[in-house]
């Protein structure tokens, strides 16, 4: 029989938002837990079983896992775990807007950011050395996130990069994002690099175009086909997702925002964001501040593209 354990208590503290796990000890009966800790705002979730068996209920997909194994997957509240009897780990959700934290800019992120978007299980672990690293980094976030000091969100995002980056070279194939793709997928993923790098400086898609070495043309092409958006739409995205994120996250003003976000003057940042959302950058902050669905829709993932 099944025991369903409680989602765990959410802190009052802003760390808590973001982040939760759970050590999960060995006992006589097979258990049941939510994989993203009950939390809508904790879309990402992995789990390091180290004993036993679990099975992982996550979207559409079934992953049945046999220690030591290792588990990352975009995570909804619905989503569950089982634990078989004997079995053991711990389970870690955390928000999109930490994931993206842990992950940086330097020259993997883009690739990391395509594994953090998608389920990826490594079924055995067969190094003793990064089963040990990985056991490090899930204990010190555990003790991290039930303690929270000065230095918690910094250290969460260190370990949370050292997780995603073991899960990255355990898959056996470093360039993982381009796995049965051709030069399109190459060069779209290049883009996006250039893009993450890049946006906050209003780069034009023909500077954009130049640095991949191929025409204006080629790109808009190759964006329309393969993502049914244009370059120019997918910069806008990206500028509107963090113009959001630092709208609902940051005690910045207005102005502070602009600026940070490399526009000339605040009017032109509110009379862009405005003509992209319907709303000025003082009304969606408001209704963010409002509405908890409005906050959460700001933090998740801006585009699907690799």
């Amino acid at each position: 029989m099944d025991h369903t354990s409680p989602p765990a208590p959410r802190s009052s503290s802003q760390l808590h938002a973001h982040a939760a796990a759970r050590q999960l000890d060995a006992a006589l009966q097979s258990r049941r837990y939510p994989l993203a800790q009950g939390e809508a705002g904790l879309d990402r979730a992995a789990l390091l079983l180290l004993s036993g068996r679990a099975e992982v209920a996550a979207g559409r997909q079934l992953h049945q896992l046999q220690a030591p194994a290792l588990l990352w997957t975009p995570a909804t509240p619905d989503d569950h775990l089982r634990l078989a009897p004997g079995s053991a780990g711990i389970v870690l959700a955390v928000s999109g807007e930490l994931a993206r934290e842990a992950l940086g800019q330097n020259a993997e992120a883009v690739q990391l950011r395509y594994l953090a978007d998608r389920p990826t299980a490594i079924e055995t672990i067969g190094s003793a050395e990064a089963l040990g690293d990985l056991r490090h980094s899930f204990d010190a976030l555990l003790r991290e996130i039930r303690r929270e000091e000065r230095g918690s969100w910094n250290l969460l995002s260190a370990h949370l990069a050292l997780i995603l980056i073991q899960c990255w070279r355990l898959t056996g194939c470093e360039d993982l994002s381009q796995q049965g793709q051709g030069a399109g997928a190459s060069l779209l993923l290049r883009f996006r690099h250039l893009v993450e790098l890049h946006f906050r400086a209003h780069w034009t898609v023909e500077h954009y175009a130049r640095q991949l070495g191929i025409s204006a043309d080629r790109l808009h092409d190759l964006c329309t086909r393969s993502l049914g958006r244009t370059p120019l739409a997918l910069l806008h995205e990206r500028v509107v997702h963090e113009s959001r994120l630092r709208l609902v996250r940051s005690g910045l003003s207005i102005e502070q925002v602009a600026d940070h976000l490399g526009f000339k003057s605040t009017t032109h940042f509110s009379r862009f964001f405005r003509r992209k959302t319907g709303l000025t950058p003082a009304g969606f902050r408001r209704q963010a501040q409002d509405g908890p669905d409005v906050a959460h829709d700001a933090t998740r993932s801006y585009a699907d593209w690799p």
